[in-house]
């Protein structure tokens, strides 16, 4: 399926936070806290790294263009598609990517649960009032930096955002099953 309009864009994003905040609500809290092992992340530490990078993303859209075309420049390349876009990123994680210091979480408490998942969904409230306020070719215009992937569209970091949240999701299922 083809993603690309800001309603499709919203509606994956909604599938995939709607997904793994279900899925987190109904593993005990010892999982949340608990990595199983120690270089793996907990459960908490997955939301918590969640919420750390999609804060960037509502700066992004509630930043006025002019200030992002200043800092970051706007698109001269043709943009990819969702696939495309989640093929590079599963490419730089092949290649030993990892969340920078700012997106690393620390220590997780099962108390923080209901307060981080709120959180989450919060932010997805502020994209959700924030997107369709985009023009469609606004989202292909302008670039922000992304930590791993370089100089990415407006629409690509939603992209981002949609896959990367399916990415954990699909990681903590895996790990936590």
């Amino acid at each position: 399926m083809e993603i690309r309009e800001i309603p499709d864009l919203v509606s994956g994003l909604e599938k995939n936070f709607a997904e793994l905040t279900n899925w987190i609500e109904n593993q005990p809290n010892e999982k949340f806290e608990v990595s199983i092992r120690p270089e793996k992340w907990s459960t908490g530490q997955h939301l918590a790294h969640l919420i750390k990078s999609t804060k960037p993303v509502n700066l992004v859209l509630r930043m006025p263009k002019f200030v992002l075309k200043w800092r970051f420049g706007i698109n001269n390349r043709e943009e990819k598609s969702y696939e495309a876009l989640v093929e590079k990123y599963k490419q730089k994680l092949a290649e030993g990517g990892t969340a920078s210091s700012p997106y690393r979480p620390t220590f997780i408490s099962a108390a923080q649960k209901y307060t981080l998942i709120t959180e989450f969904n919060d932010e997805l409230k502020k994209i959700k009032t924030a997107l369709p306020r985009w023009k469609d070719k606004d989202l292909s215009r302008y670039i922000v930096p992304h930590p791993l992937l370089g100089k990415i569209t407006v629409r690509e970091l939603i992209f981002f955002t949609i896959h990367h949240t399916r990415h954990h999701l699909e990681t903590i299922q895996k790990d936590y099953s």
